[in-house]
C-alpha cells in the first residue's frame, strides 16, 4: 500500500537535481502524483543543465573579452541560478501540498513532452 508521506517526500525531491530519478525507480512510480512530479522535475533539470551548458558556451566565446567577460558571464550564471532556486522551491511547496501546479517556462515544455510519450507507451 502506498504511503502519503512516502509519495510527498519522492514527490519533493524530485525537483531537487537528478534525484528525480529516485521517483522513477521507486516502489511508488505508478502514483500519479509522483509520476507529474518526477517527470516535471526531470524536465527542469534538464532544461537549466542546458542553460548553463549555453553559459559556459558564452563564456569560452568571451573569454578573448575580459571586461565583458568578467560582468556578463557572473551575472548571467547568477540569473540563472536564482531562476533554479525558486524554480526548485516552487517545485517542492506544491509536492507538499499535494498539488500538481505547472511551473514556469518548464511546464509548458513537460505537459508537450508528457502527452507525446503517454501517446506512444500507453497506447493499446
Amino acid at each position: 500500500m502506498e504511503s502519503n508521506g512516502n509519495i510527498r517526500f519522492l514527490s519533493a525531491i524530485s525537483y531537487i537535481g537528478i534525484l528525480f530519478l529516485i521517483g522513477c525507480f521507486a516502489v511508488e512510480k505508478n502514483n500519479p502524483d509522483l509520476r507529474f512530479h518526477t517527470f516535471q522535475g526531470g524536465v527542469l533539470f534538464v532544461f537549466f543543465a542546458i542553460l548553463y551548458f549555453f553559459d559556459f558556451l558564452l563564456y569560452m566565446l568571451l573569454s578573448f573579452i575580459p571586461a565583458l567577460c568578467s560582468v556578463i558571464i557572473p551575472l548571467l550564471t547568477i540569473g540563472i541560478s536564482v531562476a533554479y532556486i525558486m524554480m526548485i522551491g516552487m517545485g517542492v511547496i506544491s509536492a507538499m501540498r499535494f498539488q500538481q501546479k505547472v511551473l514556469p517556462f518548464v511546464g509548458s515544455i513537460m505537459l508537450t513532452l508528457r502527452t507525446k510519450l503517454d501517446k506512444y507507451f500507453y497506447s493499446k
